[in-house]
């Protein structure tokens, strides 16, 4: 990522991206048990606030070497993060 605000920007489309895929799941499906879609909910906007205050306080300010690396790990597990709570999404 080329920023810290990019990065931030892109958790929060994609988190908001997803919480508006499970409710329209729900539009369009009768047989969805709310509880699992109120519980997705709040774990993807958990998620989101942990990766974010993640982005705030990274490891080693002086060491850019350093830096990078824990911006690519960060992003990593971001990214693991959004296929794990994709994969609950298509078990609705």
């Amino acid at each position: 990522m080329a920023s810290r605000k990019k990065l931030k920007k892109t958790i929060q489309f994609v988190s908001s991206e997803l919480i508006a895929d499970i409710y329209l799941r729900c539009l369009m499906s009768k047989d969805i048990d709310f509880q699992n879609v109120e519980d997705l909910s709040v774990d993807i906007m958990k998620t989101s606030k942990e990766f974010i205050l993640r982005i705030n306080r990274p490891d080693g300010k002086d060491n850019p070497k350093r830096v990078k690396v824990y911006f690519k790990k960060l992003f990593a597990d971001w990214q693991a993060a959004m296929e794990k709570i994709l994969v609950e999404i298509e078990k609705l």
